[in-house]
């Protein structure tokens, strides 16, 4: 028998090189240095005014509808009084869109003008003739609302799938067909889908594939294309397209978001990232989890974080929470791009994200598919949904690199109290759990090769510091 030798785990996640013990698998833990938990899911709440920021949730459950489908936040200034009122847009199941008006005491949503919509609509703010402006438009109609008059519907417009301005020129994506990229000049929308000397379209046929998202990004005009990127070039009615990406593998455009100084976004192979010149594949290692199709993904951006909604295949007999009945997505994978870190939250059902930043706070509202469908939520820092504790799981590879026979002895964990300690060795295991927050130790003997570690919790807040797990090799 040899000396006594450790392997010593002090940093969770997959970047540790020094001891090359790597992350196999993980969920509602935050795995940086420590173990810690990871974000969750709360019903949202906003301050009353901006002196009183004691806060209230919307009064969703007083209207008649059994699901928030959508939502839209957006800013009205008014330069009489110099005074900025924010905005929120509630679509519900009943096709109806609903209004709040942010830093009230009122939580109550009022039906905006009689509007219906088929679907839960696109939109677009702008500011036109010093009037701030959105547009709302969805499978059967086009809204424009110049905020100091009241909406008005546009007919004959094409199925707009999404939009942006560049220039006071509005460009949009259409359902079809959607090789086209039409646009007008000085936002007036009333000329899509019309040729004019300030409108018209621009006809991408080419190998990259249908027009799915348009965007700006450092004053540059992007479309996100089924199998890559184009760039617009328009200077006063004249334009030039140019390919500025092929990918080998359909890109998710309902995951393209600008995050900081670049765009991110999701293939069926990974998640990537543009600078504007680059598509760079990111470091986070979702892929041996994706799907083969994943159509129902949902992301923005709020900061340096990228928020994912999305379905993965966790490859376990575990069904938690949105899991146990029927759900499209499963799971929200947050991306700090600064350093490419990542956690991942199972369990929750997500079907759109919106970021919403003002003066006093900033948070990033979701709605969901399935499990809490009927409330519109945020995204918090209590690893919970709901206040339902979400279960904690991080898996190790094998944490020796060598097959010569070893007797492990001891484990000694510095964790939070509850915290099961699972040791994975020739299709056994043997479990511990803390019993105490602090150093805890475990006396054994296994005699085995190799040796995996899984570390579970159902705390709401749960922590791990350092695993070390001593061992003689023969």
């Amino acid at each position: 028998m040899k000396e006594k030798k450790q392997i010593s785990i002090d940093t969770f996640n997959n970047f540790n090189t020094v001891n090359e013990i790597n992350t196999e698998k993980f969920y509602n833990f935050l795995p940086t240095q420590n173990l810690n938990s990871s974000l969750g899911v709360a019903v949202a709440k906003f301050p009353k005014s901006y002196e009183d920021l004691t806060e209230q949730e919307l009064a969703i459950s007083d209207l008649d509808i059994n699901a928030v489908c959508g939502v839209t936040y957006f800013k009205m200034y008014f330069p009489t009084s110099q005074n900025t009122q924010h905005r929120l847009l509630v679509y519900g199941d009943d096709n109806k869109v609903y209004i709040n008006q942010l830093f009230s005491e009122s939580p109550s949503l009022l039906w905006l003008f009689n509007l219906q919509f088929n679907s839960p609509p696109v939109s677009l703010s702008y500011k036109t003739d010093d009037t701030d402006s959105i547009i709302l438009t969805s499978s059967d109609k086009m809204i424009v609302w110049h905020t100091n008059y009241s909406p008005y519907e546009i007919e004959n417009v094409p199925i707009i799938t999404s939009m942006c301005m560049n220039d006071e020129v509005l460009f949009c994506t259409i359902k079809d067909p959607a090789f086209k990229i039409w646009y007008a000049t000085n936002l007036d929308a009333e000329n899509v889908g019309q040729v004019t000397p300030e409108s018209g379209y621009i006809s991408l046929e080419d190998d990259l594939g249908y027009s799915r998202k348009i965007l700006t990004f450092n004053e540059d005009i992007y479309v996100f294309r089924d199998y890559g990127i184009s760039k617009i070039n328009y200077i006063k009615n004249d334009i030039t397209v140019s390919q500025v990406y092929l990918s080998n593998t359909k890109i998710y455009t309902d995951t393209v978001s600008v995050c900081g100084n670049v765009i991110m976004f999701m293939t069926k192979d990974g998640i990537y990232s543009f600078n504007g010149v680059r598509v760079t594949k990111t470091e986070v290692d979702i892929t041996n989890l994706l799907p083969d199709t994943n159509d129902f993904t949902a992301a923005s951006s709020l900061g340096q974080n990228y928020y994912l909604a999305l379905r993965l295949n966790f490859n376990d007999d575990k069904s938690i929470l949105c899991e146990t009945g029927n759900y499209v997505n499963n799971a929200l994978v947050v991306i700090d791009i600064t350093d490419f870190s990542y956690q991942i939250i199972r369990g929750i059902d997500v079907k759109s994200l919106l970021p919403v930043k003002t003066e006093v706070f900033e948070k990033m509202l979701v709605t969901f598919n399935s499990l809490n469908n009927d409330k519109l939520g945020q995204i918090v820092d209590d690893s919970a949904s709901f206040g339902t504790s979400l279960p904690k799981y991080w898996q190790s590879s094998e944490l020796s690199n060598t097959f010569n026979t070893k007797l492990f002895t001891k484990l000694s964990i510095d964790a939070s109290e509850n915290v099961t300690f699972n040791l994975i060795y020739d299709d056994k295991n043997i479990s511990f759990s803390t019993y105490k927050d602090g150093v805890n130790e475990f006396c054994f003997k296994i005699l085995c090769k190799q040796i995996k570690l899984e570390i579970s919790s159902n705390e709401t807040q749960a922590s791990v510091n350092k695993v070390v797990l001593d061992y003689y090799e023969y």
